[in-house]
């Protein structure tokens, strides 16, 4: 769900507008002794509902906080599994080190501006899949020539494993949002608690209106931030792709420091 900051305000305005009015027209049809008569009812219930409605949706906030963090923490951990990849190709014959550092750069540059956008979609890029299968066959089928490749040969089998399953991870977490009937289920609780407000009437109509606006404003902005939360990939609140772009900052360095050694001192 693409959720960006403009389209949470504008939504939470019309709800807050749309529930004051229907208090105004609640309050218009009825009379004052209609639902003072009721209040001793109207309170346990108001609250009984309103905490139910709280906790669950405090605990779906906390969840979708919960996986947007685990999914930023797996970004980190596939792009530096590109970069170890990438230093430890140093060791390998100058044709395969060539190679892979290239395949890997590419991968790189594909997910930072290709798969990134397409995420949004929840769709993968053909290019970033593409070069990850060929990072994949330069590691896999590499054949260690000297005794000092066997244990570099280990090393960059295990960092291609970490990489496959991160990407992996990664693009799983595009689709654990929550599923639509859920969705339904807390707006419905969320309509059910501030309709429980139009049960009590006050003299201070002004008052009412602010109090019943402020529990809707507050509904309002939970909502935005599960829906914020619950897509990594999209919206305002993203995870960022940063450490894929460091790596390319990374890379320039390298190509930068090899065509340019430090002078030995004599």
């Amino acid at each position: 769900m693409y959720v960006n900051l403009f389209t949470g305000v504008l939504v939470s305005v019309v709800t807050v507008t749309l529930s004051i009015i229907g208090l105004l027209i609640v309050r218009k049809i009825s009379t004052h002794s209609n639902f003072q008569e009721h209040h001793d009812v109207t309170d346990p219930m108001l609250s009984v509902v309103g905490t139910l409605f709280a906790i669950l949706l405090g605990f779906m906030v906390a969840n979708s906080m919960q996986r947007f963090e685990e999914a930023r923490l797996n970004v980190q951990e596939e792009a530096n599994a590109v970069m170890d990849l990438y230093r430890l190709a140093e060791g390998l014959p100058k044709a395969d080190e060539d190679n892979l550092r290239d395949h890997l750069v590419k991968y790189n540059e594909s997910v930072v501006a290709d798969e990134w956008v397409e995420m949004r979609d929840k769709k993968i890029s053909m290019d970033a899949y593409k070069y990850y299968d060929l990072v994949w066959t330069d590691c896999a089928t590499f054949k260690p020539k000297e005794d000092a490749h066997n244990n570099l040969q280990q090393k960059i089998l295990d960092c291609v494993t970490t990489l496959s399953d991160c990407r992996r991870m990664r693009l799983y977490s595009m689709h654990n949002g929550l599923p639509r009937p859920l969705w339904g289920a807390l707006a419905a609780g969320g309509l059910a608690t501030i309709v429980f407000t139009y049960f009590f009437r006050i003299t201070n109509i002004k008052l009412q209106c602010l109090m019943t606006g402020l529990v809707t404003l507050a509904i309002c902005l939970n909502l935005f931030l599960l829906a914020s939360f619950d897509d990594p990939f999209s919206g305002d609140v993203a995870v960022s792709s940063i450490p894929f772009e460091i790596n390319l900052q990374a890379f320039r360095l390298a190509k930068t420091v090899n065509k340019n050694p430090v002078p030995t001192a004599k």
